[in-house]
């Protein structure tokens, strides 16, 4: 802001909007009138004047209009770009393989491969690793106690069988199918989480055997054993220990899956989205800036429907609220 220009950023926003839209209106309305003045006469007008004076300082402004708004444009991407902060910048260099695919696609299917990471990923899976991983360890204490009595080992135990059970509610992995299609792309979000859902199931699996056919059958013989006599107990529930420490990792690896479905199911900062179609499709919590290109007759209602994201500054959040019906924000 200079001397010359005494308005706040935000009344200067609002006016460069304003002007924008402007430009835009009269560089359609001069190519309908070019185009219906030609159409009207049955082709390129004859050599005539005053007509053909007119016809070319119509055609001259519709070309000239075009080329300041199509200028304009690219010096607001640019200076959208320089304003990027490092913090942005290194946001953005995070971005998986998912990220890379068109964003035309990535907006299109959003809705379907959210659902799909939902499926995979229906409860925090690592922290209920780790809190198997705790149960287990009061387990090894009240083992190695010998004034515990027994009947305080049971309930322990059966709680770490309704932690497993609950972490092994993930969909079965399933062959994936090969298409020409667009779904291709769910195709790869599916196979990106079934990986390391496969691999968590199979720890889950090793450490379900290891309690129902090792732990629990060593637990039932305690009753009969002398006092302080543990029967190899202990050493069972530090290989059940370190099963789960194992498993850990695999729900780590699966939650980084599932954030990078999320992330590029979301994050469409600086995406080309020009030619994508938008009718029907889950708007709310996209994230863009100002380099992210929009639909022409969406750029006006996306622009009404966003907030600030807080998270970077320059990034917006499409909300939940009233708005036309072409924006559509359930739930």
């Amino acid at each position: 802001m200079t001397d010359r220009d005494p308005r706040p950023p935000e009344a200067a926003d609002g006016i460069d909007d304003g002007l924008d839209a402007l430009l835009l209106r009269v560089h359609e309305q001069l190519g309908t009138a070019v185009g219906d003045r030609i159409a009207a006469q049955g082709g390129p007008p004859e050599l005539r004047c005053p007509d053909l004076a007119l016809d070319r300082l119509l055609a001259a402004t519709h070309r000239s209009v075009g080329t300041a708004v199509t200028r304009r444009r690219s010096r607001e991407s640019r200076a959208a770009l320089d304003r990027r902060d490092p913090g942005l910048e290194a946001r953005l260099a995070q971005r998986g393989p998912l990220s890379g695919r068109p964003s035309p696609v990535r907006v299109k299917y959003r809705q379907q491969a959210l659902r799909l990471a939902h499926r995979y990923w229906p409860t925090d899976l690592a922290q209920g690793m780790r809190a198997a991983v705790r149960t287990v360890q009061d387990l090894s204490d009240l083992l190695e106690d010998p004034a515990q009595p027994l009947a305080r080992v049971e309930p322990v135990v059966e709680q770490l069988r309704g932690q497993l059970r609950e972490m092994a509610r993930l969909p079965k992995p399933r062959p994936i199918p090969v298409t020409l299609t667009g779904l291709d792309y769910l195709v790869a979000v599916e196979s990106a989480l079934a990986e390391p859902a496969e691999r968590l199931l199979h720890e889950l699996h090793r450490v379900q055997q290891l309690l129902d056919e090792v732990l629990g059958p060593a637990i039932a013989t305690l009753g009969a054993s002398p006092p302080g006599y543990p029967c190899g107990v202990d050493a069972v529930a530090q290989d059940l220990v370190d099963d789960l420490t194992q498993g850990c990792d695999q729900a780590d690896a699966l939650a980084r899956a599932v954030a990078e479905v999320e992330r590029a199911s979301t994050d469409f900062i600086g995406a080309d989205l020009g030619n994508a179609r938008l009718d029907g499709v889950l708007l709310e919590g996209i994230l863009w800036d100002a380099t992210t290109t929009w639909p022409g007759e969406w750029a006006t209602l996306i622009r009404r429907a966003s907030l600030p994201s807080g998270a970077e500054r320059g990034v917006l959040v499409i909300a939940a609220e009233p708005c036309d019906h072409a924006i559509h924000a359930e739930a």
